[in-house]
């Protein structure tokens, strides 16, 4: 959709109005429209890093594991469990029920079936579910773990490691970047952590996080309060997780591995406020969006089509960034995107997927506005695809794309549902995008 251009009927010219146009976006999708590879599995096994917490236990905190199974579990569900002798040790299961809401259950002791355990309301937080009683987390191997939570601190790994900090306290930004990470190794690793940041060489600020031996969700935080001062010995109050952060309404203490995405968290409340916002210095902007290329041309594409011709741009680049449901999947995303419309219409699409068969669409049913040479769309919904099964939610966000017919831009589009974050940052390799147009019906 060229930027300017708001349809004002559907996302997809097929009779039918809003959940025509839905169903027509969750076959394409299904049928691989961006995505490479044969047809999707229903069943799907692959070691993952897992970590389960529940009834003050650490179950599993390492290698395990990973099955998914929409029909059983429904659409994100899934089961984990580590082995011993061919047989399950300790299993856990998370069945949705809704959009970022579902039930954990989980083996009750060593050798039990995780379906005949104990249960647990959770709810989504990054690349965990959480409850009261339980937390159950899988990240894909190798990628690391927000926080150095797991199996390095388990063994032992107790020596100071670089680390990307953030620390808010009160509303303010009191930390925000490269910092030291020690963790405080106990019997199972979930002790808790400090961190130190420095500026000329000399200590600046001074935290740390004391978790709960019995109630591993549970946490308290601790600062200096002062540039300079050795010891941490402001409470910061009891904190929970929060994906990477452990937070409360009046502090956030975050930890990455250097160089680590921190996704949408690194912003306040869902991304509603920017860290230069709160204070802190602001990141040099990114040449390709603060700088939009020049506007087309006067040509047959550039042209207003006719009223309800069904328009959709297909681009090829490098995708730099994506988070589905608060995980991070950018290593699995696919190297290609798509923006549909139809003219005459406010309504719009923008899709994206990944090579292990997943797909997501932004989807817009409000006019955006152009500023500085962007596209500025509104969003407020979300379509998410896996396998045979497709389901929308509520959200509020954004999606912002510069003009791509002059040469390479950055296509961003976040939102934020009631209980999690989805967002990309999509890169176009600067070739103009294929557009395809399909007259009215």
């Amino acid at each position: 959709m060229a930027p300017g251009r708001h349809p004002d009927r559907a996302w997809f010219p097929a009779g039918g109005g809003l959940a025509r146009g839905l169903a027509v976006l969750a076959a394409a999708l299904v049928a691989g429209l961006l995505l490479p590879g044969a047809a999707w599995a229903q069943i799907k096994v692959r070691k993952a890093d897992c970590l389960v917490e529940a009834g003050g236990r650490t179950l599993i905190n390492g290698a395990c594991e990973f099955l998914t199974d929409a029909s059983a579990y429904g659409v994100g569900g899934f089961r984990l469990a580590t082995y011993e002798n061919g047989y399950i040790r300790y299993g856990a299961i998370v069945t949705i029920s809704s959009p970022g809401r579902g039930t954990a259950t989980w083996s009750r002791e060593a050798g039990g079936k995780p379906e005949d355990g104990p249960t647990d309301v959770v709810t989504s937080n990054g690349a965990c579910w959480t409850g009261s009683r339980s937390r159950v987390c899988a990240w894909k191997l190798g990628e690391g773990r927000p926080g150095f939570d797991g199996p390095g601190a388990a063994a032992g790994l107790t020596g100071p490691r670089l680390a990307d900090c953030l620390l808010e306290v009160g509303g303010e930004s009191r930390l925000d970047g490269a910092c030291q990470f020690r963790p405080e190794s106990g019997q199972d690793g979930t002790r808790g952590f400090e961190i130190r940041s420095y500026i000329g060489g000399k200590l600046d600020i001074l935290a740390q996080l004391v978790r709960e031996p019995q109630n591993p969700l549970r946490a308290t935080g601790y600062w200096n309060a002062r540039s300079g001062a050795l010891r941490a010995g402001e409470s910061l109050g009891a904190m929970a997780p929060d994906g990477p952060c452990w937070q409360n309404v009046d502090a956030r203490l975050c930890v990455w591995q250097p160089g680590q995405n921190r996704g949408a968290w690194a912003r306040r409340d869902g991304g509603a406020q920017p860290a230069q916002d709160r204070g802190t210095q602001p990141r040099e902007p990114d040449p390709a969006v603060s700088t939009p290329p020049p506007p087309p041309r006067d040509t047959a594409e550039s042209r207003d089509p006719p009223p309800g011709t069904f328009l959709k741009l297909s681009f090829k680049g490098r995708c730099e960034s994506l988070m589905i449901d608060g995980e991070d999947a950018t290593a699995v995303c696919a190297p290609a995107a798509e923006n549909t419309s139809e003219a005459g219409s406010p309504k719009a699409g923008f899709i994206f997927g990944t090579t292990d068969d997943r797909a997501m669409a932004f989807l817009a049913s409000a006019k955006g506005w152009v500023e500085g040479g962007a596209l500025h769309q509104p969003i407020d919904g979300l379509l998410l695809a896996e396998g045979k099964q497709s389901h929308t939610i509520k959200v509020k966000g954004t999606c912002e794309m510069p003009d791509p017919m002059g040469g390479p831009v950055v296509i961003t589009c976040s939102a934020q549902s009631a209980n999690s974050t989805y967002a990309v940052r999509f890169r176009t390799d600067g070739n103009r995008p294929v557009l395809e147009q399909k007259p009215p019906k």
